[in-house]
């Protein structure tokens, strides 16, 4: 654990409560005393019946995805195609500036979830500090406390500081610090419940929204490209202690460790870090977790093998964390094609049979239906624009059309291949950021479709020097059709998404582009209804609640380090929209 006093607390509720006590001073004693029998009954939190009925709770937004579906789908209607045109600024709430040392970057950007219960924001800025805002007069949004736990950033991380939000469960407020810790704070206070370092490696960092199951909060690794072997745990909500903890990258004796099949344990520096939030099937109890990169990231003749489970789904028992399957979407990666991305659950009719689907659009340019309990490839296909690294999906397995189990290296196209290639290598599409990244996808059961934003551009990848990005990147708001697996509509983008998609029983969906663009489109035409620009690099998904029976849309605001250290905003349609613009950390709320 952390040496006591390692964490902060600010809290303007507690000197608001003892100035309104000094001033009402006789006036407060001479008020009755409560009769015993009118006790208040104690606040049990949010609870885990809670989270499993979230689908039914349209006024709050209990866990990062909304629901354990992970649809990012709200039943409020308030704001709808009709009556989005007059939405406007409610207020906003500026964040605590950076402070400390932040290694090689020079902010940290937002790119979280706000969770909102009863009238009250809980969320992260990029420094991992965990914030308790009082929304109730919707007017303003008053900052109750904040919990800083003084993240330190390792020497030679190479990812950028950020988190990606909280998690509730019971009184506490579950977040992961940057440098390793996962923290329980009191939810009504701000005070440290518990803390655990949870961190292994040097080479790890954290930036994931736990996800709370039962009593048990889940979390996982990030920090893949810097090598180390990574994981995905459960731990004891009570205490913090260690439930189960799944290696992502197995040894040689686990089932899979014979897919590294280099001399020189490359597994035990494999990568492999599961950095975004999984979803979970509280029938089956069976939780989905998404997978990313190998390391060395753009050498696969490094690594010979198919490198499992890098680039895969994991299907893991929430009780055990034993596997129940898996399946590899990019064998022997060579191109940082992680998927961590959504894995977004969906009940429907496939060619007349009724299927439970885990869908995903990866990162390398292709969208999956699997089927929940087997992991058997259902339906795909293409959906960004462009595709170089291979032909297609077998329609059977899933698998590229040039995948070779036999081969220690996968060629696929071998002009896009990084690594002991003569001659030129070509530019290979998507870029390294997808296709659609860690950003949410959302499903609206009102139109039966998938909702995913994605970047459209290439990169240009050497096994030692990376990957540079030289042309423009734009990007794509795309409606998929789950039972078959394809495009059904899609609209360009001046500029790549990094923040997502909201869908909403309104037939609205909110979503953004990195030049500072908030959106809202009709779901069924992708028509753009609304907008407004936000003036900073918007890196976060919305999302939206009620507080006294009107309908609100939040998002953070905050330049991402991702894109300030590789420079896509200067990609897009405009170069002149990203000249000057500064880094920021602000939540805006709108309404009607």
């Amino acid at each position: 654990m952390a040496a006591p006093g390692r964490n902060t607390r600010f809290s303007i509720s507690a000197m608001a409560a003892i100035l309104l006590a000094s001033c009402a001073g006789s006036a407060l004693a001479q008020d009755a005393a409560p009769a015993a029998d009118a006790a208040p009954v104690a606040d049990a939190g949010v609870t885990a019946q809670q989270l499993l009925d979230a689908n039914s709770d349209s006024a709050n937004w209990l866990m990062y995805n909304r629901t354990y579906d992970g649809q990012r789908f709200s039943p409020l209607d308030e704001i709808n195609r009709d009556t989005v045109k007059g939405l406007k600024l409610a207020y906003t709430v500026a964040l605590a500036p950076p402070t400390g040392a932040l290694g090689n970057f020079k902010f940290a950007g937002l790119e979280g979830t706000p969770l909102v219960r009863d009238g009250h924001m809980y969320l992260t800025d990029g420094l991992s500090r965990v914030y308790k805002i009082d929304l109730t007069s919707g007017k303003r949004g008053t900052i109750e406390w904040i919990m800083d736990p003084q993240a330190e950033f390792a020497p030679g991380v190479v990812e950028p500081p950020n988190n990606k939000g909280v998690a509730l469960l019971g009184n506490n407020v579950y977040s992961l610090s940057f440098d390793g810790r996962l923290t329980a704070t009191d939810a009504e206070t701000g005070d440290v419940v518990w803390e655990q370092l949870v961190q292994t490696d040097p080479k790890q960092a954290f930036t994931m929204s736990p996800l709370a199951i039962g009593n048990s909060i889940l979390i996982g690794t990030a920090n893949g490209d810097s090598g180390g072997r990574h994981w995905i745990q459960s731990r004891d909500a009570t205490t913090g202690d260690l439930n189960w903890q799944f290696n992502t990258i197995p040894g040689p004796d686990e089932p899979g460790g014979d897919s590294w099949k280099d001399k020189t344990n490359n597994w035990e520096n494999g990568g492999g870090a599961p950095w975004n939030t999984g979803t979970y099937d509280p029938a089956t109890n069976v939780t989905y977790w998404g997978v990313g990169n190998p390391f060395p990231a753009y050498d696969p003749a490094a690594r010979p093998g198919d490198n499992l489970y890098t680039n895969s789904l994991l299907a893991l028992d929430a009780t055990s964390g034993k596997l129940d399957w898996h399946f590899q979407y990019t064998p022997n990666d060579a191109w940082d094609y992680d998927e961590i991305g959504a894995h977004v659950l969906v009940d429907t009719t496939v060619d007349g049979e009724s299927r439970k689907l885990v869908t995903h659009f990866g990162r390398n340019g292709f969208y999956y239906g699997i089927d929940r309990a087997s992991g058997a490839f259902i339906n795909g296909g293409q959906y960004v624009d462009k595709v170089t690294w291979t032909k297609g999906l077998d329609p059977k397995t899933g698998m590229p059309v040039e995948y070779d189990a036999s081969l220690p290296v996968q060629t696929y196209i071998p002009t896009t291949r990084p690594g002991g290639l003569d001659g030129k290598i070509d530019p290979t599409c998507p870029m390294l950021q997808g296709g659609t990244n860690y950003f949410p996808v959302s499903y609206s059961p009102k139109t039966a479709r998938l909702y995913a934003v994605a970047f459209e551009g290439c990169a240009n990848f050497n096994s030692t020097a990376g990957a540079t990005v030289d042309n423009v990147i734009r990007g794509s708001v795309v409606q998929l059709d789950p039972v078959t697996g394809q495009v059904t509509k899609k609209r360009a983008t001046d500029f790549a998404p990094y923040g997502g998609v909201l869908a909403t029983a309104g037939n609205v969906l909110f979503s953004s582009q990195i030049d500072g663009s908030f959106e809202a489109m009709d779901a069924e035409t992708l028509d753009v209804l609304w907008s407004v620009n936000l003036g900073s690099q918007i890196s976060a998904p919305p999302i939206t609640y009620s507080v006294n029976g009107k309908q609100y849309v939040a998002i953070e605001v905050g330049a991402s380090p991702i894109d300030a250290l590789l420079g896509y905003t200067a990609k897009g349609a405009d170069p002149d929209a990203a000249a000057n613009m500064q880094a920021t950390a602000t939540v805006y709320f709108f309404a009607l």
